[in-house]
């Protein structure tokens, strides 16, 4: 029997336990709520700066099934479970696909048990397979926008009092059963809202892989340990709106151009301000400013390229995922950018941002004009059940990013939620 065969099983006996099965009776269920999602998008991508592009289109469906169980006051277990995959992506040999049952993207997407007011106290734990967003997801988000999303296998503890929050999480991220060796996650994120108007937000984070460095002068010494502190502020003040956040990164990194670790000294820097125009109508004007630190030697033994972690990056530096990966800021990267969003009528919105971006790191012979970006987004809701979501950007690369052609993409996303 196949994997994904015995999962399913394993789901079933497991739900049979807390459920009668018979349809009649699956409305009324004691301590158990079924829900799930099943979401649909169509991609026309034009990214690759190539109008010579063929075939174009493709589209992504992801399906999750999620379980809660409560089966005691300040229990609660979730399961969810999910299938990502893309439209055709069978084997060709199973009868042209449709006969494959491989179902190679299911998944248990999140499985934890969260515990409230342990030993009577203010504190909550969540322990298991989670989906982790720390703040406004600049640096630890769960990616929702990718078809497969983010999960962490972690322990999270809170704090919670009416105006202070303290929030402790410990990830492991590679690693195995037989050896300490693998890749963690560690964080202390600090909320304290002073009035009802704002929030601070501090955090330490430390990531590292503890795999040794195999020769030179660091042998022996862990590959990575990183520190990231930062501070953001978020408020509001009659129809203003405003974010700023700063962060800074330290540590000592193997730096693969010398074979040695590097000192990290890097920086993020971003502020966004927005004004509610006309509030009848949600018409609401904006502009943001972000600088993210790059370095302009890779052999100095001084890393300055700030690493965005494992950030929801698709929301912060245009809609095209031109800079998400992982060497997306190695010369670094300012964006300049101008938003506007109103509300269409009851069910429509829409909304407009424009992005100037450049490289404060201009390496010899490059320009530090990255290019310009549009998108534009629809959001309408069809009903309580059922969203749409469409887009249509370009991209218009400076002299030497990309390539000679501009960029087009757009979407098309339905979302079923029950």
């Amino acid at each position: 029997m196949k994997c994904s065969n015995l999962i399913w099983v394993a789901f079933l006996i497991i739900l049979s336990s807390f459920v009668d099965l018979n349809p009649a009776s699956a409305q009324a269920l004691d301590g158990v709520v079924i829900s799930g999602q099943l979401r649909q998008r169509t991609e026309y991508s034009a990214k690759d700066f190539n109008a010579d592009v063929e075939n174009p289109f493709f589209s992504l469906l992801r399906t999750r099934l999620n379980v809660g169980v409560s089966p005691v006051e300040d229990l609660k277990v979730f399961l969810q479970f999910q299938d990502s995959r893309t439209w055709g992506g069978e084997s060709a040999a199973a009868g042209r696909g449709t006969l494959d049952g491989n179902a190679p993207a299911f998944d248990v997407h999140q499985a934890f048990f969260d515990v409230k007011n342990v030993f009577k106290s203010e504190v909550s734990a969540k322990i298991g397979r989670q989906e982790i967003n720390i703040g406004n997801e600049r640096l630890v988000g769960a990616l929702g926008w990718h078809n497969v999303a983010r999960t962490f296998d972690a322990a999270r503890f809170r704090f919670q009092l009416e105006k202070v929050s303290f929030d402790l999480v410990a990830a492991r991220l590679v690693g195995n059963t037989t050896d300490a060796i693998g890749q963690n996650l560690f964080g202390l994120v600090a909320g304290f809202s002073p009035s009802g108007h704002g929030k601070f937000e501090s955090l330490v984070l430390l990531d590292n892989d503890t795999r040794p460095v195999p020769g030179g002068p660091d042998e022996a010494e862990n590959t990575l340990d990183r520190v990231t502190i930062g501070l953001t502020y978020k408020g509001q003040s009659n129809r203003f709106e405003y974010e700023l956040e700063g962060y800074y990164q330290t540590g000592n990194q193997l730096e693969a151009a010398t074979a040695k670790r590097g000192s990290i000294g890097a920086h993020l820097a971003s502020g966004r301000v927005g004004y509610l125009v006309n509030q009848e109508k949600g018409l609401k004007i904006g502009a943001l400013f972000t600088q993210v630190s790059g370095d302009d030697n890779a052999t100095d033994g001084k890393i300055k390229n700030f690493d965005t972690l494992f950030a929801t990056n698709h929301k912060f530096y245009g809609f095209m995922d031109y800079f998400v990966g992982a060497g997306s800021f190695a010369r670094g990267l300012q964006d300049a950018a101008v938003t506007l969003s109103m509300k269409a009528n009851d069910r429509a919105s829409v909304g407009l941002d424009i992005h100037n971006f450049t490289a404060p790191e201009a390496l010899a012979g490059t320009s530090s004009t990255l290019g310009q970006e549009i998108d534009f987004t629809l959001n309408y809701t069809y009903n309580k059940a059922l969203g749409i979501t469409g887009g249509v950007s370009a991209f218009f690369p400076g002299d030497d990013f990309g390539g000679e052609d501009n960029a087009f993409w757009a979407y098309l996303s339905t979302t079923v939620t029950f």
